[in-house]
């Protein structure tokens, strides 16, 4: 994809924040959820807890009731200050501070009934108070809510119903039947507990409401992805047919069906009119031959593919002129389809399948860095999965390969020209972070590597926008969304991709080969611990987009 013939720095300068909108996890969602609660909750409950305050000194308490009761209104004032002043920064309301600060809540909350009424309306603040804690994502804080107040509770209420406890409250039961404070005794204690197991029920339901809700945002990524390859292959399949120089003979073979159209050329279909093999033939527009520089970045395409030879890159055979001046190469043929054929058909594919597609890429890159030569435009629309011919007594030559193709962006390195003119070329969903800056190398290709990786586990291109620029922005100063969002992998899968997207390319493995060897690793549950510590510390700095910083643990297969 051209970016426009935009320079690096006006492609920067043209990407605004505002493209690379942050997706969240399950757990940051909920966790904005309660923080929104608790903003709300604090605040009222600060308001009471200082009014009842304000009211002790006008109301009739006994004895030394009232200075009791005005000490623990005075720790009410304090803990619900304290939650409203965590509950500003959700990163400090989390953990055991928010337990500790359930427990202490609950527990001057129904201590300063007991001086008030432990049988009167104001009980029903118990209630509000399990529920609010119950519906956190901290169990911890749930349980401690919950057993504080229907411990102390009990104790304050049983004691006044078998006269262990003196009834000092405001709102005195005096006078009522034994019965009928027994009955508020237990019915309380109901009450506590439908209201835990209802907060917590609701809570469950919320989750799985957010978890269903993000589900289906993955699938309509995956299928926007889907889309938009289908797209560009109906473009492919509306250009197939006769084109206008089927028929002709070019350097000894006749062309046959127009099987695509691009920028600089059209492919066809083409047989060897002596051995009747079937080839494919790449030749350039007529109207690109008064440009000098068009001529030459398609010469060089061809020599830079017919540099490096291996199984896993398509074959260049021949090259040569037409009689009008055009100049065309000869390539083999291959039989098969593209890694986003098989994407858009099969969906996201099991980790052995990408860990073998990533050790034959892995064959490809190897020897194109060992030629000293960058791709620059790795996709799945540039891998081929190709059916190897049959033997001579007809069978298989043996299991399909995965061949890389299309050399139109490449770059030879330690050399002052590109195939680009300075432009730059290439598709953004797989472009590393420093391709748009202009500067390459071969742990560029790594990086289109991994996200191709990526792609094909998850089902979804690790950025992914409308546009190029939003794209681009996020390459350069976003994260991807956890792997695991999409699909369950060994904990360690995630580490070598992390590794292999790293923003700078000194993080990144050094060769195509060690990521290759350390997928495999993973799958099997056996990375080394100093690869693993690598991938901690690269997600410790820079999680996962939606995600809280990374914190290691043993690995997890799945």
């Amino acid at each position: 994809m051209d970016s426009g013939g935009k320079t690096p720095a006006t492609l920067q300068a043209s990407l605004t924040p505002e493209s690379g909108l942050p997706s969240l996890s399950i757990g940051d969602v909920l966790h904005r959820e309660e923080v929104a609660r608790a903003r709300i909750f604090f605040p009222s409950a600060l308001l009471l807890a200082a009014a009842n305050l304000l009211c002790v000194p006008l109301l009739p308490f006994p004895g030394d009731a009232r200075i009791m009761a005005g000490v623990v209104l005075v720790v009410c004032v304090i803990l619900t200050a304290i939650g409203r002043h965590l509950a500003k920064d959700p990163a400090r309301y989390t953990g055991p501070r928010v337990t500790l600060l359930a427990a202490g809540c609950c527990l001057v909350g129904t201590a300063i009934l007991y001086f008030i009424g432990i049988f009167c309306a104001g009980s029903m603040v118990l209630i509000l108070g399990i529920h609010f804690f119950s519906t956190s994502g901290n169990r911890s804080s749930s349980i401690a809510a919950y057993a504080t107040i229907a411990i102390l509770y009990f104790f304050f209420s049983a004691g006044i119903a078998s006269g262990l406890l003196p009834d000092i409250a405001l709102f005195s039961v005096a006078g009522v039947p034994p019965a009928v404070q027994w009955f508020q005794v237990g019915m309380s204690q109901v009450f506590f507990a439908i209201t835990l197991f209802m907060a917590q029920r609701n809570r469950a339901a919320l989750e799985n409401a957010v978890h269903q809700a993000q589900r289906a945002a993955m699938q309509i990524r995956q299928r926007d992805a889907q889309l938009a390859e289908a797209r560009r292959e109906l473009d492919r399949a509306l250009q197939a047919g006769e084109g206008r120089r089927t028929g002709q003979v070019l350097g000894g073979y006749r062309l046959g069906e127009l099987l695509g159209r691009g920028g600089m050329g059209e492919v066809y279909r083409a047989e060897d009119v002596i051995t009747a093999r079937q080839v494919a033939i790449k030749i350039m527009h007529l109207g690109l031959l008064d440009d000098e520089e068009q001529v030459r970045r398609f010469l060089q395409e061809a020599e830079i593919a017919a540099a490096v030879r291996t199984p896993h890159i398509v074959d260049v055979i021949d090259l040569g002129r037409a009689p009008d001046g055009a100049p065309f190469l000869v390539m083999e043929l291959l039989d098969g389809n593209d890694l986003g054929w098989h994407l858009r058909r099969r969906g996201p594919l099991p980790l052995g399948e990408v860990v073998d597609l990533v050790e034959q890429l892995a064959k490809a890159l190897a020897v194109m860095r060992e030629a000293g030569i960058v791709h620059r435009d790795l996709k799945p629309g540039n891998i081929v999965l190709a059916r190897q011919a049959p033997t001579q007594r007809g069978r298989p030559a043996g299991p399909s390969l995965w061949k890389v193709l299309d050399f139109g962006v490449a770059k030879a390195l330690g050399t002052t020209s590109t195939l680009t003119q300075g432009q730059i070329l290439g598709t953004p969903s797989y472009m590393a972070a420093e391709q748009l800056a202009g500067e390459v190398d071969h742990r560029t290709d790594l990086y289109a590597a991994t996200a191709i990786a990526y792609r094909s586990l998850t089902g979804s291109a690790p950025f992914e926008g409308d546009d190029a620029a939003q794209i681009a922005y996020k390459v350069m100063f976003a994260q991807p969304t956890a792997p695991s969002q999409f699909v369950q992998l060994p904990s360690d899968v995630e580490l070598v991709l992390a590794i292999g997207l790293a923003k700078k390319s000194a993080d990144r493995f050094d060769r195509i080969e060690d990521l290759a060897r350390a997928l495999r690793l993973a799958s099997r549950g056996e990375l080394d611990e100093v690869t693993r510590a690598r991938g901690w510390k690269l997600l410790k700095v820079s999680p996962w987009e939606g995600q809280r910083r990374a914190q290691p643990g043993p690995a997890q297969v799945a």
